[in-house]
């Protein structure tokens, strides 16, 4: 069949794709292509008339020019004997570059790949593209305005290199939970169609009911990190090392699916990665070759081969130019630039405003009431699928207090019993501020996750902390309940409603204030071993100086405002208050004349209720006192928590 030379051949995506043919030409065009266009093809161009286009959404062109970034260094002067008393002379000396004179730019439906060996450049460098790092010197622009941080951060997604998600939530449950919180005024259906629909563009539609900490590979894990990035729909998309400890296959498809991406929707992709196999390199469009902070080479594979054949290097034919030339990259001519003594000043743009620009409002999608519901939607899911650690927490209230009723059982109200009361109050202290330690490595493993997306502007750290309240106020309630139920009766403590209902509520109050405290502490400890650790020092400092061990005036003065800072000290006061308060006329010690034939008679009451409480200086009067003292250490504790996380928030948006 004969050719026409100058047929077109448009494939009809391309056409749907580009959207700019008007409906009457579009009609013209179809009228016209049976006398040139090829048969096969007629029938994609009959089923375009039905096929809804949308016009492409737009596209940012990333540039980085003259990115410089620096880090300062000290030069110590040490007096090694006098050390300990003269701090040491420090000088400020010649900067070193992480990053010199970098230049690039990124593209829309391209990739663009970091390349370089370990302590190039890389992650410094995205980070400044991410504009979470402030360059010492140069410019960014987005098609070729200067870039605004706070404003780069809403169209763009950064993924970093190390996947954080929620264990316990599936596939689907971790999508949607996203999108409820992403996506404005959000319906099941939406949320379901959306969510659906980009499962099936990660290639993990089969995966949706599977939990992510169980029957996914390091690929899979990856894929979902990314997809996470993309339910907002990002401009341009930034990743550091995404194919970091997965083999081969799973380090491709993770690539193959970035590219669909890419090119399916637009966007611009920079990606960090230290050194790319053959296959990779198949999806990826440029690359910048970096060594020691400095460009080697900008552009396409191609064109690196034109660079090594310009510096006298002919690629061998069992390696690709990108990997002779990781070889050969100490061997080849980097232009220097002209050495200064000082650090450049950064130019002046609204690019990098590290005072106020970087304290910009961040707008949320959603409103801090729809946050909340979600989020503990959320913690209740994984509360209810931990259900080994609810039935053990529950059976280790219930017998630890089934234990000690059967220890103190009938305390009795003799010298004894006033022994044995203050001994019980003080292991019930121990051991419900001790049990709450087993949340510390849940609180941990979760800040990653937390910091992630609060530092992406999915939800408010005050919202995550409200819903973590909400959560464990009921739960803790049911433990406090057991235990109390467990323990008051069996003992034969004060028989009063209301004394066993204040009980159950120093109990409650005391759980909660200790999960504040672990909540706390797990926002400060860098790991669970120092989290640990830090729970233990403190815990046992509070019980040292509650009063229990040495009476507050017999404390040093110097150590007395530690009693006052004490969470065991407000506790157990309120117990004994609870406890004497009832018993306040109720004798606990009698003296009698062993000479008198009635003994009777000559008994006096030495030692009452009241006298108890005097004896610690408490009276009645301070029932509440210490109540209204315990909800304020609980209270205090979450604020210093979400102090603690806005800082950590703020620094990784440095």
């Amino acid at each position: 069949m004969e050719k026409s030379q100058s047929s077109p051949h448009i494939h009809p995506s391309t056409a749907a794709a580009t959207s700019c043919i008007s409906l009457s030409s579009f009609h013209s065009f179809k009228s016209k292509a049976p006398h040139f266009i090829q048969p096969h093809l007629l029938n994609s161009l009959n089923s375009m008339e039905d096929t809804p286009t949308l016009p492409p959404s737009k596209t940012y062109e990333l540039t980085a020019s003259s990115i410089s970034y620096t880090k300062s260094t000290t030069a110590t002067t040490t007096f090694a004997p006098l050390n300990f008393l003269f701090k040491p002379c420090t000088s400020l000396s010649s900067p070193t570059y992480i990053l010199r004179d970098v230049t690039l730019t990124a593209y829309p439906s391209q990739i663009l790949a970091v390349v370089g060996p370990s302590g190039a450049g890389k992650s410094t460098l995205l980070d400044i593209l991410a504009a979470r790092t402030s360059p010492t010197s140069g410019v960014l622009l987005l098609n070729s305005s200067p870039l605004n941080p706070s404003s780069f951060r809403k169209l763009s997604a950064y993924v970093p290199q190390h996947d954080a998600c929620l264990p316990l939530l599936t596939v689907f449950e971790t999508f949607a939970f996203a999108a409820c919180l992403l996506i404005p005024s959000p319906n099941k259906s939406n949320i379901a169609t959306i969510v659906s629909s980009l499962l099936s563009e990660l290639r993990l539609t089969h995966l949706t009911n599977t939990r992510l900490g169980h029957g996914l590979s390091g690929g899979e894990r990856r894929r979902v990190s990314i997809g996470l990035s993309l339910l907002h729909d990002p401009a341009v998309l930034l990743l550091d090392e995404p194919t970091s400890g997965l083999d081969s296959t799973s380090a491709f498809n993770v690539m193959q699916t970035l590219k669909s991406i890419c090119t399916s929707r637009h966007r611009t992709v920079v990606l960090s990665i230290h050194q790319p196999s053959f296959k990779i390199l198949s999806t990826i469009d440029r690359i910048l070759l970096l060594s020691k902070g400095e460009v080697v080479h900008h552009g396409t594979l191609s064109s690196l081969e034109e660079f090594l054949l310009s510096n006298g290097f002919t690629v061998p034919p069992q390696l690709n130019a990108l990997e002779y030339t990781m070889e050969i990259l100490n061997r080849l001519t980097v232009p220097k630039p002209i050495p200064s003594t000082t650090i450049p000043p950064l130019i002046s743009s609204p690019n990098f405003d590290d005072g106020d620009g970087a304290r910009q409002m961040v707008r949320y999608k959603s409103s801090r009431i729809h946050e909340i519901l979600t989020l503990y939607n959320r913690f209740w899911k994984i509360i209810y699928r931990t259900r080994q650690l609810l039935l053990t927490n529950t059976l280790e209230a219930l017998l630890v207090g089934l234990v000690l009723g059967t220890i103190y059982i009938n305390i009795g109200f003799d010298k004894q019993g006033i022994e044995k009361r203050f001994g019980l109050f003080a292991f019930t202290l121990t051991f419900l501020l001790s049990s709450t330690t087993e949340t510390l490595p849940i609180f941990i493993n979760e800040r990653p996750i937390v910091l992630r997306e609060t530092s992406g502007g999915i939800y408010r750290l005050s919202s995550y902390l409200i819903a973590n309240t909400l959560v464990f106020l009921p739960y803790l309630l049911a433990i406090a309940i057991i235990y109390s139920v467990s323990v008051y009766f069996l003992v034969g403590l004060c028989a009063s409603w209301q004394a066993f209902a204040y009980f159950v509520l120093v109990i409650w109050i005391i759980v909660l204030m200790a999960n504040s405290f672990v909540l706390f502490l797990s926002s400060l400890a860098p790991n669970y071993i120092a989290g640990t650790s830090l729970v233990t020092i403190s815990l046992g400092g509070f019980f040292l100086f509650s009063g229990y061990f040495i009476s507050k005036d017999n404390m040093p003065k110097y150590w007395l405002f530690m009693h006052f800072f004490s969470m065991y000290k407000y506790a157990l006061d309120a117990l004994l208050i609870n406890e004497y308060g009832c018993l306040v006329s109720r004798c606990m010690i009698w003296y009698s004349d062993d000479r008198s034939k009635n003994s009777t008679e000559s008994s006096t009451c030495m030692v009452t209720g009241g006298d108890v409480l005097q004896k610690r200086g408490l009276h009645e009067g301070q029932r509440w006192t210490n109540i209204y003292i315990l909800i304020g250490f609980f209270v205090a504790y979450r604020v210093l928590c979400l102090m603690v996380l806005v800082r950590r928030v703020s620094r990784s948006k440095k």
